[in-house]
């Protein structure tokens, strides 16, 4: 009977804290209402809609200006579109073929000379002697 009367008294006071909070709710929404009512009457939508057309029509002639400012001088105005995606394709298909991922006119070509066997010396073979081989006098200090 105790815990009953003490879950009641529960019950009770989390209605009442329940209605107080409401109550504040009403009040900061009342305010909150007020307040905006005040800023309503300072915006009008047609000043919005005015002030968007505006911007819109700044946007227009910026791209305009990034337009002009970004044309090229020599790409003539009667580019096939058409024939640029063609040209595109082929040189896709050329880089495809090429061995290696290295284009070919970066790879060596065949027919080179090996440096190394036509520029330098052939290295004596066997044993050699003194007088065969150039001897610098070198004094240490």
């Amino acid at each position: 009977m105790l815990y009953s009367q003490t879950f009641n008294l529960d019950q009770v006071a989390f209605a009442s804290e329940g209605l107080k909070d409401a109550q504040q709710t009403m009040s900061a929404l009342k305010s909150a209402n007020k307040e905006l009512k005040g800023m309503m009457k300072t915006v009008n939508i047609q000043d919005i809609d005015n002030l968007q057309d505006e911007m819109m029509d700044m946007m227009d002639v910026s791209n305009e200006i990034q337009e002009t400012l970004g044309r090229s001088y020599n790409v003539p105005d009667f580019i096939d579109e058409e024939e640029l995606m063609g040209e595109l394709d082929a040189l896709e298909a050329d880089m495809g073929s090429e061995a290696d991922g290295i284009p070919s006119y970066l790879q060596p070509d065949k027919e080179e000379p090996d440096v190394d066997t036509e520029f330098l010396p052939a290295a004596p073979t066997g044993n050699t002697t003194a007088a065969q081989v150039n001897l610098l006098p070198c004094s240490f200090s």
